[in-house]
């Protein structure tokens, strides 16, 4: 049997940061036209060594072999030049220009004249499109698409660069699953025309779906790198990403339901969700299911009174409320963990003593002077209940990993001292062991006596932390389901 030939290879790269040792002599191969995952906890030095790869970064030591010949690779524009591209996890598109005009951004084909030829960039835009079998209007304002639009013009971006390496950063945050079905359609025909695909992603489901090889870091060094072809499980990948044996990170779902916390009816804002009625009590963590764009998160942003509804009614301890501002959300005990956590969940560029005592500041200024050795103490109890790995609460929260961003935007609304908790993805982007450090605090939450809402696009998240599920489809509640009998089909079932 041949040697089989790498496409690529990282040899014994290093990366330090002033004193963090970031990656230490890592060393990954990787075979031409293959789907190759790149897992491990926040921290584990994956976004570091696939920034060295597109440009973004230097190492410190090591060499990159491409094509079997060493290459060094001084920035993005010259990985673009060597036929690797990168679609980040946070969107890099514009908005108000086209399809197309994204997909050729800074290469939009001239007339002899100078002048935009429109008639070329909507072809070329066309062609690119066709290649990657997606049916989409190339003349459609970007802002006008929903995820698994934007996502696919992300791709088709790098397509049209000729990419050979297509490095896909966390693909499927914020898709539902109808759109990762798509999104993996798409990378199965790169893969059969030869594209290679470095995938990185939380998701464990998706690396047993999607990928043919799976590379563990762990602290910054080399695990591992395992076939996915029956012979590892998500047990076997999630212990060697943790360092040790994982069974099960869910915690033991609440019995004891008391009295309820929040009630809906007939909520309505047309035309995105109707009629929706529903209870929760105090005790319970009730799951949210349903695809991007089932209405999901506006409905939690009405009920904090972040978005606008039509009609229908919200009581909090059986007394009904009129919520028309975040404020009087919190002052009746409602808190609101947004999805979109760089933007509406933390302030990245303070401290992390300024976001979580951002809601309750005149607590701790009742005079309009800061007590700040009460605000600090408050923090550091809060920081320790939550478990937020820092240098401390004067740290700026852009800084830390993911899952500790998560963690401060949690602690935020703790201080509230709330009883109603709107969680939106709580676990989107972070890594394994943050997943099962905010499932715990979820449950804490509940066993307090809190009534916890948990919207989840993950199904085994929904019906592992859930004690009962409540699905979305088209902006009404299609059906409420027990997680201890229903299967993922079950909830596939009412939300398509």
């Amino acid at each position: 049997m041949a040697e089989q030939v790498n496409i690529l290879e990282l040899r014994d790269i290093d990366k330090s940061f002033g004193g963090t040792h970031a990656l230490r002599s890592v060393t990954v191969t990787i075979r031409p036209g293959e789907v190759h995952a790149i897992v491990g906890e926040n921290g584990a030095g994956k976004s570091t060594l696939m920034k060295i790869l597109c440009g973004a970064y230097r190492p410190d030591h090591g060499t990159i072999v491409l094509n079997r010949a060493p290459v060094q690779i001084s920035g993005p524009q010259q990985a673009i030049g060597l036929g690797i591209g990168i679609v980040h996890q946070t969107f890099t598109l514009v908005p108000e220009l086209s399809v197309a005009e994204n997909i050729f951004l800074g290469r939009l084909p001239r007339t002899p004249s100078g002048l935009v030829d429109w008639n070329r960039l909507y072809q070329d835009a066309d062609a690119v499109l066709q290649r990657l079998e997606l049916d989409l209007d190339v003349r459609r304002p970007v802002r006008l698409l929903g995820a698994a639009g934007r996502q696919v013009t992300e791709i088709a971006r790098a397509v049209s660069l000729d990419a050979k390496i297509l490095i896909l950063d966390e693909p499927t945050a914020v898709l539902g699953q109808n759109e990762v079905e798509k999104l993996f359609s798409v990378i199965r025909g790169l893969k059969a025309q030869g594209v290679t695909i470095l995938y990185i992603s939380h998701r464990l489901a998706e690396i047993f779906t999607i990928a043919d090889r799976a590379t563990v870091l762990k602290d910054g060094q080399f695990v591992g790198t395992y076939d996915i072809d029956g012979s590892i499980d998500r047990t076997f990948l999630v212990g060697k990403m943790v360092g040790r044996e994982w069974i099960d990170y869910f915690p033991e779902r609440t019995r004891d339901h008391g009295d309820e916390r929040l009630r809906v009816e007939g909520l309505t804002r047309e035309p995105i969700f109707e009629d929706i009625t529903f209870s929760l009590k105090a005790g319970e963590i009730v799951g949210l299911a349903g695809l991007v764009g089932s209405g999901r998160t506006k409905l939690c942003k009405a009920l904090f009174g972040a978005a606008p509804y039509d009609r229908g009614a919200i009581f909090v301890d059986g007394q009904q409320i009129r919520v028309r501002s975040p404020r009087e959300a919190l002052d009746s005990g409602i808190a609101y963990l947004s999805e979109d956590r760089h933007h509406e969940g933390v302030v990245l560029a303070l401290p992390i003593s300024m976001n979580i005592t951002l809601p309750v500041l005149d607590r701790f200024a009742p005079r309009g002077l800061l007590n700040l050795s009460r605000e600090s103490q408050f923090v550091d109890d809060l920081m320790t209940r939550v478990d937020v790995r820092s240098r401390g609460r004067g740290q700026t929260v852009g800084t830390l990993s993911g899952g500790n961003q998560q963690k401060v935007a949690l602690a935020k609304w703790l201080a509230t001292q709330a009883q109603v908790f709107l969680l939106d993805e709580p676990t989107v982007g972070i890594d394994i062991g943050a997943k099962a450090e905010i499932y715990q605090l979820v449950a804490a939450l509940a066993r307090e006596g809190a009534a916890c809402l948990v919207v989840s696009s993950d199904i085994p998240e929904i019906l592992s932390l859930s004690t009962r599920i409540l699905v979305m489809r088209k902006g009404r509640i299609t059906g409420e389901l027990d997680p201890e009998s229903a299967t993922e089909e079950d909830v596939l079932h009412l939300a398509v």
